[in-house]
């Protein structure tokens, strides 16, 4: 499956890939994609490959006619993975591109998005002239339906009103398979399932939207972790804030507990950590 990303850019676009790519992915994916250069022009594009296992033939196929038609509309083209030959990829990617191809692991995520936006190490956050930090203008909620994560997004809200900052609220969509040697699906997770996951968590954060009065909020659901879908959207979004809860019980603790340590130590923004009692 390939997912966009919101982002917040002009001419940067992030996508997220997920298990096996079939020629039924890229045939949703690519009129998007040539959409957005005929707008835009040439592009930078962030990759990021999350329990990801290569193509099927036709989906590769797709995957070079594309490249070959538009190999001059890339600027810089971001591939961020886990394994050593994603690496491998991003370096066969470069001769078939006029634009730049690098390759990161997931832990260098904030790299990677100021690699895109060519941000100079050097550059420091702007503060106002009596050195005071800059308020919250986008706060970050990820939400996991389960009644103990209301306590944390109350408190999102709170504060987005207080501070006037606009609110996201965050759901991701782990998408669970299994796979023989040869990164096969044995129990297979189509198209069609994946999209109906979505829809349905979509219908779901819309209500719980609209039962705590925010239903004008941004509501977002992304395909993998919750760890690589919180840590994306926090740089790809440049959020300020991201409030959430400190753990949980039973299933929750992938949310709320090793998640929460996870982005805790990697976000490079501010994180209010709301204990669950």
């Amino acid at each position: 499956m390939i997912q966009a990303i919101p982002v917040w850019e002009d001419n940067i676009f992030a996508f997220r890939a997920t298990g096996k790519l079939t020629h039924d992915d890229y045939q949703r994916f690519l009129p998007t994609l040539e959409a957005l250069i005929k707008d835009v022009g040439k592009v930078s594009i962030l990759l990021e490959l999350e329990n990801f296992h290569g193509w099927e033939l036709a989906a590769a196929l797709d995957d070079y006619r594309f490249g070959k038609e538009h190999d001059k509309d890339f600027e810089r083209i971001a591939i961020v993975g886990d394994k050593e030959w994603m690496h491998w990829l991003a370096i066969l990617t470069r001769p078939f591109v006029e634009g730049e191809v690098r390759y990161f692991d997931h832990d260098e995520i904030q790299q990677a998005w100021d690699w895109l936006r060519h941000k100079d190490e050097s550059e420091e956050e702007a503060t106002s002239a009596d050195g005071a930090l800059p308020g919250w203008k986008r706060i970050l909620a990820p939400v996991d339906f389960s009644p103990h994560t209301e306590l944390a997004l109350k408190r999102a809200i709170q504060l987005s009103r207080a501070h006037d900052a606009s609110l996201t609220l965050l759901h991701a969509v782990e998408l669970l398979a299994v796979y023989d040697d040869f990164y096969d699906p044995v129990v297979p997770m189509n198209a069609e399932m994946e999209l109906q996951l979505v829809a349905s968590a979509e219908k779901r954060l819309a209500e719980l939207a609209r039962r705590l009065g925010v239903e004008d909020a941004d509501q977002q659901v992304i395909v993998g972790t919750p760890k690589a879908v919180i840590l994306n959207a926090i740089v790809a979004q440049r959020v300020d804030l991201v409030v959430i809860g400190s753990h949980g019980r039973k299933g929750l603790s992938r949310l709320l507990g090793s998640t929460t340590s996870a982005v805790a130590n990697a976000a490079q923004c501010e994180l209010l950590s709301v204990p669950i009692r």
